[in-house]
């Protein structure tokens, strides 16, 4: 009887070894998403919560750069600006040393595509030139220290764009259907496209409308524009759509271009949000019941704030 339960466990034991080929594939995200691109904080103790007058204390400011998204961000594609004080007071000439850069690139985030996990990249410190009250003051005072950060950034999203073999048939809903709202997914970024629909525009043709919007407390500029807020660049980004099919136009977009099959071009976020229409040509050859998967990125500059007081005290 001992033999057979022996010989039953190892039977078990190669059936279990046979369906375990790993762990489950579980995951059906395209992104980690989230609407944070860069996190920005001061270090604790840096700046300290008070110093003295004299030039008795001096100290450091730095910050912890933490990349919440899932581009890479070039080390010199991100500016950090010290101010809220006249930096002379505090031992600095030069106010041009209190803009700087990281000294390494801001590595980007990834997704275990088993798992759904995120994989979290290592953050990056910057700190300012050392700083020194030299003055004396009359009393305790404080001084407010800001810190803006500018960075170019890039959100990734995809959808589904379904076509038919008679796109004018709405009863079929097999495969897919062609009108109607689509699930939309983002990569981790303060701007989102929020929502994708699509429509039959013809027995030729589909259309759909693509929504942009800047869902985080930062200002939006072209990219590479250092932040600028003139008109020309102020709220603008350039969208990219890739439907993977030849034909595709979008209207409302200036300095358009394609390339292969994808369209290209700037756009306006004038109250922070802006939808855009693309028309997709259906050639003969493509008619059949299926999804395409719609690729769209968004590239833009985008500017943020933290800040915190340091008391100078009277000695």
């Amino acid at each position: 009887m001992r033999k057979e339960l022996i010989i039953v466990f190892a039977f078990l034991l190669v059936l279990a070894s046979c369906t375990d080929g790993g762990p489950a594939i579980n995951n059906q995200k395209t992104f980690l998403g989230g609407t944070t691109g860069l996190l920005i904080n001061f270090v604790a103790g840096e700046p300290p919560t008070e110093v003295t007058d004299g030039g008795a204390t001096p100290f450091t400011v730095t910050m912890k750069l933490e990349n919440k998204g899932e581009v890479m961000i070039p080390k010199e594609k991100v500016t950090l600006t010290l101010k809220g004080f006249d930096s002379v007071d505090f031992g600095v000439s030069n106010p041009a040393s209190l803009t700087v850069h990281p000294l390494a690139d801001i590595l980007k985030n990834d997704i275990n595509p088993d798992t759904g996990q995120a994989i979290n990249s290592p953050p990056e410190y910057v700190t300012f030139p050392t700083l020194n009250f030299g003055g004396r003051l009359s009393g305790n005072s404080v001084f407010p220290f800001m810190v803006d950060v500018c960075y170019n950034y890039q959100t990734k999203a995809t959808s589904q764009m379904c076509i038919k073999e008679n796109l004018l048939d709405s009863a079929d809903t097999n495969v897919c259907s062609v009108s109607g709202e689509k699930t939309v997914q983002n990569s981790g970024a303060p701007v989102q496209i929020t929502s994708f629909q699509e429509f039959s525009a013809g027995p030729d043709k589909v259309s759909f409308t693509i929504t942009i919007k800047n869902v985080g407390n930062g200002l939006l500029s072209k990219a590479d524009a250092n932040c600028d807020d003139a008109p020309a660049n102020k709220d603008v980004v350039k969208l990219t759509v890739d439907t993977h099919i030849v034909g595709l136009t979008c209207s409302g977009l200036s300095n358009t271009a394609t390339a292969g099959t994808a369209y290209s071009g700037e756009v306006k976020l004038s109250t922070g949000e802006r939808q855009v229409r693309c028309t997709q040509e259906i050639a003969a050859n493509q008619k059949s019941d299926k999804i395409k998967i719609v690729d769209i990125f968004v590239d833009y500059g985008y500017k943020q704030s933290v800040s915190t007081n340091v008391l100078v005290k009277h000695i």
